[in-house]
C-alpha cells in the first residue's frame, strides 16, 4: 500500500510556491511520522534545494521528536550529487554527495566565520579582506570569465552580502549554492543563513528602522542601510572600489541582477522578487534570510554597461532619496518606478 505522503515539494523551482512550501512545512502539527514526498520535482536549482532543505531542517529542529522521511530520492541523482540530501542530514543518508566544485557550479556548501578566520591569521590579512578572497572565487563561477568588471563587482557585491551574516545577522555560518547552464547561458546562485533576520537586525539602524518585515527588506536594498561601512584601516588597493565603506551590496545585486534575470530576498513572513518587468512580494516563513540571483549572461556588453550605470544611479539616490532617515513610501515608489526604466 503507498503511503500518502503529509506534504510534497513544489513541482518546479517557481519562487512564489518555494515561499508558500516554507510556511505550509511549519502548520502542520507536531505528528510521530512525517513523509516529503519528493519523487514529483522537475527541476531542481540551487535556490530550490537551498529553500526546500532549509524548510524541512527547520522543522526537523522544531519537533526533534518527530520521525522526518523522505521519498522519491533516488529520482535526483544532480540534486543529490550537489549535497541536496546530505543538506536533509537524514540517518543513514543512501544518497551522499558526489560532486564537490568545478568551473560551472558550487555545491551546496557553508562559508562559516572559523573558515574565514583561519583565511585571515594564515594569509596575515583582515576579516573583512578573507571574505573577499572566497568572494572572488564565488564570482568567478558566476561571471564565467566573461567580464573583468563584473566579476570584480559581483565579487565585492557577494562580499557585502556574507558581511551581513557575520556582522549583522548573528550568525557564524551562511549556506550557498550556484549553478551555470551553458545552454542557456544563465547562473543562479542562493545565499541563506539562519541568523536574526533583516527586520531584527535594522531595529539597531540608527536612522531607518522598518516597523514589519516588509519593509525591512525594502530598506534593507537601498544605500547605506544593508550593512555598516566596513572599518578595516587598511585594504588591498586591488580590493577597492567605489562601492567600499557604503553598504552598496544589495543595492548593487538587486540592480543588476532583476534587469537580466531576477533578485530574491525573503526573511521573517515577507519575500520580495524583483525582476526586469515585476516587482512581487510573497508570503512565507523564513528563518534569517534567504537571497537568490539569477543572470543571463549572453548580453555581456549590455551587463558591463549596466555594472558602471549602477554606480552613477547609486549617487543620483543618494540626492533624491538619501541614505538616512529613509521614507518608505519613497522606496517602494522608486523601485516600481525602476521596474519601467
Amino acid at each position: 500500500m503507498v503511503r500518502e505522503p503529509t506534504i510534497r515539494l513544489p513541482h518546479y523551482s517557481h519562487l512564489k510556491a518555494l515561499s508558500k512550501f516554507t510556511k505550509e512545512i511549519l502548520e502542520i502539527d507536531e505528528l510521530d511520522e512525517f513523509l516529503v514526498d519528493t519523487g514529483r520535482t522537475r527541476f531542481f536549482t540551487p535556490t530550490f534545494m537551498m529553500i526546500a532543505a532549509k524548510a524541512c531542517r527547520r522543522r526537523s529542529r522544531l519537533y526533534p521528536r518527530e520521525k522526518m522521511l523522505y521519498q522519491g530520492l533516488g529520482r535526483h541523482e544532480y540534486a543529490n550529487n550537489l549535497g541536496f540530501s546530505r543538506a536533509l542530514k537524514i540517518a543513514g543518508n543512501k544518497f551522499p554527495q558526489g560532486a564537490f566544485g568545478g568551473r560551472s557550479y558550487i555545491p551546496m556548501s557553508r562559508f562559516g566565520r572559523d573558515h574565514i578566520a583561519k583565511i585571515s591569521t594564515d594569509h596575515g590579512i583582515e576579516f573583512g579582506d578573507a571574505i573577499q578572497i572566497k568572494c572572488e572565487d564565488v564570482a568567478q563561477i558566476i561571471s564565467q570569465g566573461k567580464s573583468e568588471s563584473l566579476r570584480h563587482s559581483l565579487s565585492v557585491s557577494f562580499r557585502e552580502i556574507f558581511r551581513n551574516v557575520f556582522e549583522h545577522g548573528e550568525t557564524d555560518t551562511a549556506g550557498f549554492c550556484a549553478q551555470y547552464w551553458p545552454a542557456a547561458d544563465r547562473v543562479e546562485i542562493c545565499i541563506a543563513d539562519r541568523g536574526i533576520g533583516v527586520n531584527r537586525s535594522l531595529q539597531s539602524s540608527k536612522y531607518t528602522i522598518p516597523e514589519n518585515d516588509r519593509q525591512a527588506l525594502y530598506y534593507a536594498l537601498m544605500l547605506g542601510v544593508s550593512s555598516k561601512a566596513w572599518r578595516a584601516k587598511k585594504k588591498r588597493a586591488s580590493f577597492k572600489s567605489q562601492w567600499d565603506n557604503s553598504g552598496f551590496g544589495l543595492f548593487f545585486a538587486h540592480q543588476l541582477f532583476r534587469k537580466f534575470g531576477h533578485f530574491f530576498i525573503a526573511s521573517g513572513n515577507t519575500a520580495l522578487h524583483l525582476t526586469d518587468g515585476k516587482s512581487m512580494s510573497y508570503d512565507c516563513d523564513v528563518e534569517g534570510t534567504v537571497v537568490s540571483m539569477s543572470i543571463d549572461l549572453s548580453s555581456i556588453l549590455e551587463i558591463e554597461e549596466t555594472v558602471h550605470a549602477i554606480g552613477a544611479k547609486a549617487f543620483e539616490v543618494k540626492k533624491r532619496i538619501g541614505v538616512k532617515s529613509l521614507d518608505y513610501e519613497s522606496v517602494v515608489a522608486f523601485i516600481s518606478e525602476d521596474q519601467q526604466a
